[in-house]
């Protein structure tokens, strides 16, 4: 069964109300774990789909920043636990497309340097 600390109703595995630390955290992602591996598509069209927010928490009404589990689910429903209510994001999973996003910015700014390049030459 699932187990909570915090709660008397825990939604997953492991459910903690409050906060947690440590040293690290290592998500397994060993070639051999894993199948129909592809490269992420469109990787920065579905980052700036995303919105990043602040906002306050109902609970304590302490600020943070983080995004909307409902909109993160129309981009990337694979981070997107929980049910209505109760959602959650895999928030260290979003390493992925945010490299992939990176790299597509940046074969746009080589393209545009070189465009710029022969702009320059051609004075």
């Amino acid at each position: 069964g699932n187990v909570g600390i915090g709660t008397t109703n825990p939604t997953e595995k492991l459910y903690v109300v409050g906060n947690i630390s440590g040293v690290s955290f290592i998500y397994n992602s060993d070639r051999n774990l894993k199948k129909n591996i592809k490269t992420i598509s469109d990787p920065l069209d579905k980052i700036l789909n995303l919105r990043g927010v602040t906002f306050n928490w109902k609970a304590d009404g302490k600020p943070a920043v983080g995004l909307i589990a409902q909109e993160v689910e129309k981009v990337f429903p694979e981070l997107v636990t929980g049910v209505e209510g109760s959602k959650g994001v895999q928030y260290g999973n979003l390493v992925a497309p945010l490299i992939e996003a990176v790299k597509a910015q940046q074969q746009e700014i080589n393209t545009l340097e070189t465009r710029i390049e022969i702009l320059e030459r051609n004075k």
